[in-house]
């Protein structure tokens, strides 16, 4: 027996799906669930529907779950940060096309990052803070989400190859438990083009995970891992559920869920007993 999560309360949607999958229509509090003994090709049917669609392994225990690791940029937040501050001083176009090619997996991360960083040399810091209080915006369910883990027992972290600056804001206002992200020195209040310590790039990332496995003694099977990009292809490999949320074509691939048109709160889907 497979069971399909449809996330969305679109009965007739969901009844007629049910019928080409011979299968039962459960009703959950904020989806569907489809059960079926029929042997089918999820991508097909993703590719001709506008609703997130998913399966629910019966064989995975979702209520092991004690760790949520998420990616920042485009993923608990709606912009790139570093593309809003290079808006400010006006070089929105440079950087912002090495953030989509590096996203895409086109160029090398780190190299990326090192290269977004000269450009924006010799700029005034003080910018962050009205960067993230006029454009950063929470992605859609961030909050739901990250309140309904904390209220479950399941820690939480942000882990991003942005700006430490951003992150940390990010994890105090959201009541997120961890964080790491890039540390770039500033003199002055100056950016100098130097970053101290690692690039977080896809590798820092799946460590970090590791590293929060043995903070909290914990199975990296017990980890919920969210992304967007191919900086985050790493940390899915490991993590024993894997996210795509809107995400690049080049990770939903190592994902085993994907969530193409709802919001973050579709992912308590897979959590709620009854």
């Amino acid at each position: 027996m497979k069971t399909l999560i449809f996330h969305s309360l679109e009965t007739l949607s969901a009844k007629k799906l049910a019928l080409d999958l011979s299968g039962e229509v459960e009703l959950r509090k904020n989806h569907y669930r489809i059960h079926t003994k029929k042997d089918f090709d999820i991508e097909s049917y993703r590719l001709s529907s506008d609703i997130d669609l998913n399966i629910f392994d019966n064989n995975f225990d979702y209520q092991d779950i004690r760790l949520m690791v998420s990616d920042m940029d485009s993923t608990l937040i709606t912009v790139e940060t570093i593309d809003e501050v290079a808006k400010e001083v006006g070089l929105k176009d440079e950087i912002s096309l090495i953030t989509e090619e590096a996203m895409q997996g086109h160029l090398d991360f780190t190299e990326s990052f090192k290269k977004r960083l000269s450009i924006l040399k010799g700029t005034n810091n003080s910018i962050f803070e009205s960067v993230y209080r006029d454009k950063v915006k929470f992605s859609p369910g961030a909050e739901e989400l990250i309140n309904y883990f904390k209220s479950n027992q399941i820690k939480t972290a942000v882990v991003s190859g942005g700006l430490k600056f951003f992150a940390e804001k990010l994890k105090s206002q959201l009541g997120i438990e961890n964080f790491r992200a890039n540390d770039v020195e500033t003199i002055n209040q100056t950016i100098t083009g130097n970053i101290i310590g690692n690039v977080i790039d896809a590798k820092e990332k799946a460590k970090y995970i590791g590293e929060l496995c043995d903070q909290y003694k914990l199975k990296e099977n017990q980890v919920i891992a969210i992304g967007d990009g191919a900086n985050d292809i790493e940390m899915m490999k490991i993590a024993g559920l894997s996210v795509a949320y809107h995400a690049k074509p080049i990770l939903k691939q190592y994902c085993n869920i994907h969530i193409n048109f709802g919001s973050l709160r579709s992912l308590i889907d897979f959590f709620e007993e009854s």
